[in-house]
């Protein structure tokens, strides 16, 4: 935990808090022996995850910039937007990277 609380701001650990969260959640609702994790990793290809964005303020992805900056997470673009011509970042999504951090974080491994 000295890792995150080092490097990552109030925000970014909340962000992870989150998905870990998610991931708690989402894994005791398997209910046969294969965990959440396990199928989802067979379902992973690279890329993003697409475990759940998190809406973000458009103006405030800087406040994640370590997080962005180590691959955690991606930004998201308001799809509803782009067909207007503004490219508007207004999520985040976690990374193949960021959901092998949160595995680590659910299952406290070292970091």
């Amino acid at each position: 935990m000295e890792v995150l609380n080092g490097r990552y701001t109030d925000v970014e650990r909340q962000i992870l808090k989150v998905y870990a969260r998610r991931w708690v959640e989402l894994d005791e609702d398997c209910e046969n022996e294969e965990s959440f994790i396990t199928k989802f990793r067979k379902l992973v290809r690279g890329g993003a995850i697409g475990f759940g964005d998190i809406a973000i303020h458009e103006g405030m992805w800087w406040l994640l910039s370590n997080l962005l900056d180590d691959g955690i997470v991606e930004l998201g673009y308001s799809t509803e937007e782009m067909r207007r011509g503004r490219w508007v970042r207004n999520s985040v999504a976690l990374t193949a990277k960021g959901f092998e951090l949160i595995e680590r974080m659910v299952r406290a491994e070292p970091l």
